[in-house]
């Protein structure tokens, strides 16, 4: 069998016969109904179902406005050696231009909040300030640096100068974690070395003696992500991950899970809908589970993962997916996403990067795809036009025109990198 077939066929499909089993004994760690969820020495109790979850952070609320309460049924993680308790779901926060969708999101349990000051320009934050003031006691806020977004050198003023843009727009006097955000090779030109910078570890230390930064983590998109993230596990410094983590993405990512916690280091899966192909889902819809439910029902069904984060900017986005928090997975959840695999395996990008050294003109393969999929998938149009708009013109896909297609030959899933190429230039230039 050639490397291809082989590598092309390893996903949770081939391994759908155990995981019937473990289905059929109820040994999947943490998902069944009123099953207590894994956490780390002296970790507290998981909260009750239907309960707002045990303050997570150690802020205290300075304006005594009552917290907004719980009503569905969620549940709650030990995000790693932090200690802070999260709700299986989190808000990925990039969308987010109405507070009044927080405070949804916390009525339904959802108490992790994961922003970035490059996140619109700052506007996701502004928002998230919004629903923060008078109940930051009941929220995990993860923000991130990233200078290189903004062309800012490396250095400590930098890091410092980004956090407290951050928490004037968050009106806030600390978050609980900071990332060092699109950690990669591609994003940064440094890849795992960045996270050896010292004045990141100087400017987080200033950081959290002033009392406005808790806890230090590590995020990336890039093809070397496996190899950055475990870089930052093995380097004892860095709290919590926040990585892709999807049942195509399977197993690389669970090397990585299982080590981290090992680590006691807390793993926030991201990209957890294996792309989701956008309006293709509707035909999933007439299961007694969506496919995203689904979807996020398997990452959690792995107990070594703390939670996940996905975007939202609904309150229909809320319920659907809140509701994944606390079900078992099941068999009829593997069947929906066996058939999202078999309809859609070839037109999703594992961003392996095998595919960018066959490439003659350096084109940035796997992150064109992700941009493309920010503005067909996830309907964040903008947010993907100016990312492309980033990439200087050499490093575009307008050479894919007149290209023989080389990466085709070297990709291991058998997507047709040319022609989603050409047509994601002509869709975000």
């Amino acid at each position: 069998m050639s490397r291809k077939s082989k590598v092309s066929r390893r996903g949770f499909i081939k391994d759908s016969a155990a995981l019937g089993g473990l289905l059929a004994t109820g040994a999947i760690a943490g998902c069944g109904p009123g099953a207590p969820v894994a956490a780390g020495p002296g970790a507290p109790a998981a909260a009750p179902s239907g309960a707002a979850p045990p303050s997570p952070a150690a802020t205290p609320s300075t304006t005594g406005t009552p917290p907004v309460a719980a009503t569905t049924e969620m549940r709650y993680r030990t995000l790693g050696r932090t200690g802070l308790r999260v709700s299986e779901i989190g808000l990925g926060a990039y969308p987010v231009d109405d507070p009044d969708i927080v405070l949804y999101a916390l009525d339904h349990g959802i108490n992790y909040i994961d922003t970035s000051n490059c996140y619109r320009g700052g506007g996701s934050e502004t928002s998230i300030g919004k629903a923060l003031k008078g109940r930051r006691d009941r929220f995990v806020v993860t923000t991130k640096w990233c200078p290189h977004h903004v062309g800012k050198p490396p250095k400590k003023q930098s890091y410092l100068d980004q956090l407290d843009a951050s928490l004037r727009r968050l009106q806030t006097d600390q978050v609980d974690i900071v990332l060092n955000h699109e950690v990669g090779k591609n994003s940064d030109g440094l890849g795992p070395a960045r996270l050896d910078n010292p004045e990141i570890f100087e400017a987080f230390e200033t950081a959290r003696r002033a009392g406005k930064v808790r806890f230090l983590g590590a995020s990336g998109h890039d093809p070397d992500l496996m190899s950055v993230m475990h870089h930052a596990v093995e380097d004892g410094r860095f709290d919590v991950l926040l990585c892709r983590y999807s049942f195509l993405d399977y197993p690389d990512q669970d090397r990585l899970i299982a080590r981290a916690q090992e680590r006691n280091v807390g793993f926030v899966a991201m990209k957890t809908l294996a792309g989701a192909k956008g309006a293709d889902l509707d035909r999933f819809r007439d299961r007694h589970v969506t496919f995203k439910q689904a979807a996020l029902k398997w990452v959690l069904s792995n107990a070594k993962v703390s939670n996940l984060v996905i975007s939202i900017n609904s309150r229909r986005q809320v319920d659907e997916y809140a509701a994944a928090s606390g079900r078992p997975l099941e068999e009829a959840d593997v069947a929906v996403l066996r058939d999202y695999e078999q309809e859609f395996s070839t037109q999703v990008c594992r961003y392996s990067g095998a595919c960018l050294p066959a490439c003659p003109q350096g084109v940035r393969i796997a992150d064109i795809l992700r941009f493309s999929m920010y503005h067909d998938a996830y309907k964040q149009e903008a947010r993907a036009v100016e990312s492309y708009a980033g990439l200087v013109a050499a490093q575009r896909a307008a050479h894919c025109q007149h290209c023989s297609g080389f990466c085709e030959e070297a990709c291991h899933y058998d997507l047709p990198i040319r022609s989603l190429m050409i047509r994601a230039h002509e869709t975000l230039s």
